[in-house]
């Protein structure tokens, strides 16, 4: 669709890109990105034609850019800058209307009733057909940048290149007009390439990123693979998270660590049980792992509890009941259900050094680890694997039903605790599970 090679320009004698080349085919979305002043909106420039390129070449649709008339290029291109200015009064359908003048011929230009079918498409799609004989500078900002949304598609491109599209919109609107733009790309084959600021929105939208950086850009890659050249390109440290639903990576930056540090939690202070449930909160919240019907998986947790339920009880329904009744947040609460008397536990904190580990064993052999220190996601897998084989050695397979919760402050720590870490959780577990079981007996 569009092909670029050797591409260096700027402004004057200035010269703000340099030696740029790619490629975006029929049903890509191509997103650029980097810092400020690496060349993003140049670059769009140089690919559209409104800025003259010093060197290298530019071909749409196989045929050189500057071999195009304006309105045979305006048939095939469109574009979406930052923003707009309005000089002119005039409303929302007729500026939208004004995407179909490349097509129209004739000294008098009429609008036929095939212009006036996209143009209401255009306006439906995006979302601003209910204000349709508004003028346009009674909109906010937001609307009117969905207006030019909607005069670009008007014009039915085959290409659309955006500067920073949801600059104005709210996060409703950006998802309306990026799902809209990538449904386009992969049901109509329409090419976009587009300018972001948000990493994770190019990640979760684009199918090739390219990142710039003091006027150069290196080659297109998919977001996946993207993660690695952030820190160079930002100079800045990141981390990559997984992405729920997607194989696309979301990215983080990380603040500057503060130097106090934070005392140890006193868990076995904040325990509270009664014969139907026991509780612990904390200030601060906590990453866990649970296998409990509310919080299962990692998360981030204020409120652990272990709900006393009836035998039939459905463990997700009666625990979300039980908490929304007694006001916890459901986001930040980890429930685990059991249907025998509570106020018989084992509990005991097991210390080496600096590190502490909490451990609480309950009715149904339930288990709280509760860690003051940092663990990795992939130590948080291996305690809970951990417990469970303790719990398994000394009950058997029979009775090893219950729920386990692994939970961590994650403040730091010295170099190399996993493994001592990890032996404390053994013997602990191996030993408050006997405790229980003969307890519970």
């Amino acid at each position: 669709m569009i092909k670029a090679e050797g591409l260096s320009g700027g402004y004057g004698d200035s010269r703000l890109i340099n030696n740029v080349s790619l490629t975006v085919e029929k049903g890509e979305f191509l997103g650029i990105l980097g810092p400020n002043g690496s060349g993003k909106t140049t670059l769009l420039h140089l690919l559209t034609g409104t800025l003259p390129a010093k060197e290298g070449s530019v071909d749409l649709a196989g045929k050189p850019l500057a071999d195009y008339k304006p309105k045979e290029l305006a048939q095939i291109m469109a574009v979406l800058p930052q923003k707009t200015d309005q000089a002119f009064t005039f409303t929302v359908k007729e500026t939208v209307a004004f995407g179909r003048y490349p097509f129209q011929t004739g000294l008098f230009r009429q609008h036929t009733e095939k212009d006036e079918a996209i143009v209401q498409e255009a306006m439906k799609q995006t979302g601003v057909a209910a204000f349709a004989e508004k003028s346009i500078r009674d909109l906010s900002g937001g609307e009117q940048q969905r207006v030019y949304l909607a005069q670009a598609l008007a014009q039915q491109p085959r290409i659309l290149f955006l500067d920073e599209p949801t600059n104005f919109l709210d996060l409703a609107y950006q998802k309306e007009l990026l799902d809209l733009i990538k449904r386009l790309t992969r049901d109509s084959g329409l090419a976009a390439v587009s300018v972001f600021h948000d990493m994770n929105t190019a990640s979760l939208y684009c199918d090739e990123l390219l990142f710039m950086k003091n006027g150069t850009a290196g080659p297109k890659q998919k977001p996946e693979y993207a993660v690695s050249d952030i820190k160079a390109v930002y100079d800045t440290d990141v981390t990559a998270l997984v992405h729920h639903s997607s194989p696309k990576p979301m990215v983080v930056i990380q603040p500057e660590k503060d130097s106090v540090k934070q005392r140890p939690i006193p868990f076995e202070t904040l325990l509270q049980a009664g014969s139907d449930d026991i509780l612990l909160q904390t200030e601060i919240p906590l990453r866990t792992l649970s296998s409990a019907p509310i919080g299962a998986g990692f998360s981030w947790s204020r409120t652990l509890i272990h709900k006393r339920l009836p035998v039939q009880a459905d463990p997700v329904e009666g625990l979300t009941a039980c908490l929304l009744e007694n006001g916890f947040h459901l986001p930040e609460t980890c429930a685990m259900a059991s249907p025998g008397r509570l106020d018989r536990f084992v509990n005991r904190t097991y210390k080496d050094g600096e590190l502490s580990v909490f451990i609480c064993v309950m009715t149904g052999f339930s288990i709280w680890i509760l860690i003051n220190g940092y663990a990795a996601d992939q130590f948080f897998v291996k305690a809970l694997m951990t417990a469970e084989a303790e719990r398994v050695k000394v009950l058997g397979d029979g009775l090893t039903e219950g729920d386990i919760l692994i939970a961590a402050t994650q403040t730091q720590q010295s170099q190399n605790t996993e493994q001592r870490l990890n032996q404390l959780i053994q013997k602990g577990t191996a030993e408050c599970v006997k405790e229980a079981a003969e307890l519970f007996e």
